[in-house]
């Protein structure tokens, strides 16, 4: 059945998506940038900016992920401007390679400028393009410096000790209790009495955002690392991350926890699977599935709270958040039928300008609550395909790393585990938008970023072992 999958076109198909074959050196080294880079970087060699390049980038990287969660979005915006410039001088002073993913990165960062010059409100536009600009060359800086498997070490390990004091602040605020800072409760509902943690980060929503990917991180931290103090981080971050994700009583944080999980766990059973004879391997995923769902729907049945809060996604407009949601997702289909091709230009400021010309009486709204419905209405339908191609081609090159370095290198776990986080957020997003978020968005392209690097890692190898043979 493999060998019938691998060699048919839909496989095929899957591989030109995610660019599994392909190499994009050639193109970057004959291309304008890739030549200025060429003439530069000999000169450059040897130099002591040179020489200190890599360690400063890597600080201002780990600067921005412990900075994100705790101070405001202008102390993060300042940092990235820094992590920029950084980017561009890395570039400029030492030869990259050019990593398969940059195309469709390039290819959002396009569709994004074209929607800038398409908005009907340029000026605010400007300001969602800066930010998305910031963001994408933050990913450049982290996938090429995680090439180097040391550094992505220390970045993953900073991410995972910062959310140390994050969750440890949640659970005290679930045992002594915490004001809700917005109008994420329902005064009428018969939970709005119940504490719904948010740490230093003001939203239960975003908490459980920037939290998701330290649960699969924190595992394979605890499976890796070599010390035990670095084990007892990766292990705490895990668990502290998955209590806290509970405590927030965010649906999407759940649903997002509860597919991470068991994505996760497939592949981690079939990461020690390889150890167990083939009779076992076989009720592994098995029991895996059913063990899941019975302890999911205990613990949900034997606590009230937790049942009725997970009962209110099924009630459709009888829940007063999900009644909110529906009214904005019916303007911003108006919207995107209004400008479906360029978008009304990206920016949380250009949609607060152009919304209220849409909107239903009394559903005020800050963006779409949506990942896919806010790309399409800031980037039109061109913007909203180059995005699914992103997420493929990472989710892709993401598992096939994971298939063709399974047996070879426990490295591939953390190319596992970041793809199961990304999957988790993009449930998560489906009905809100804190992907857009400076935590969460930092979280994202790290991630993104450690698939990047661990892809092009294994095509290295494999080049290097077909030279052999």
């Amino acid at each position: 059945m493999q060998r019938w999958f691998t060699g048919s076109l839909i496989w095929g198909g899957f591989q030109n998506i995610a660019l599994i074959e392909t190499s994009l050196q050639p193109w970057w080294e004959s291309s304008l940038p890739g030549r200025l880079q060429a003439k530069i970087s000999p000169w450059a060699e040897g130099s002591t900016i040179s020489k200190v390049m890599v360690p400063t980038a890597l600080i201002v990287l780990m600067a921005l992920l412990i900075v994100s969660p705790f101070f405001p979005t202008e102390v993060v915006g300042g940092i990235l401007l820094i992590a920029a410039v950084s980017t561009v001088l890395l570039f400029a002073l030492q030869r990259r390679a050019y990593l398969p993913l940059a195309l469709p990165v390039s290819a959002f960062w396009l569709s994004a400028f074209i929607a800038l010059l398409g908005s009907p409100q340029l000026a605010l536009s400007l300001d969602g393009w800066v930010k998305i600009t910031l963001y994408l060359l933050v990913f450049a800086l982290a996938s090429h410096l995680f090439c180097d498997p040391r550094t992505r070490t220390v970045a993953l390990a900073t991410y995972l000790t910062t959310t140390l004091p994050v969750t440890l602040f949640g659970l005290y605020q679930w045992r002594t209790g915490a004001a809700a800072l917005a109008t994420w409760v329902d005064p009428e509902s018969s939970l709005a009495d119940t504490t719904r943690v948010y740490s230093f980060l003001g939203n239960p929503n975003l908490l459980a955002g920037y939290l998701l990917a330290a649960v699969p991180l924190g595992i394979v931290g605890f499976l890796v690392w070599k010390s035990w103090g670095a084990k007892l981080v990766g292990g705490l971050a895990s668990l502290l991350a998955a209590m806290c994700i509970v405590l927030t009583f965010s649906r999407g944080g759940w649903i997002a926890l509860v597919v991470t999980s068991l994505l996760f766990s497939f592949l981690l059973l079939q990461w020690f699977s390889e150890r167990f004879s083939p009779q076992i391997r076989i009720w592994i995923p098995i029991g895996l599935v059913i063990g899941s769902f019975v302890l999911l729907g205990l613990v949900v049945l034997a606590v009230p709270i937790l049942r009725e809060r997970a009962s209110s996604i099924f009630t459709g407009r009888g829940d007063s958040s999900n009644n909110f949601r529906i009214n904005v997702w019916a303007a911003v289909f108006d919207m995107i039928r209004a400008f479906p091709l360029t978008g009304i230009g990206p920016g949380n400021r250009t949609f607060e300008a152009i919304y209220p010309f849409f909107q239903r009486p009394k559903f005020n709204a800050l963006s779409a609550y949506s990942i896919p419905l806010e790309i399409t209405v800031e980037m039109g339908i061109p913007g909203l395909l180059t995005f699914v191609w992103l997420v493929l081609a990472t989710t892709l090159q993401g598992l096939v790393t994971w298939a063709r370095r399974l047996t070879t290198d426990e490295s591939a776990l953390w190319s596992a585990a970041a793809t199961c986080a990304i999957v988790g957020l993009l449930v998560d997003g489906f009905t809100d938008t804190v992907w857009f978020r400076p935590p969460v968005q930092l979280v994202w392209w790290l991630l993104c970023a450690v698939v990047a690097a661990e892809f092009w890692r294994w095509q290295q190898r494999k080049k290097t072992s077909s030279s052999e043979i």
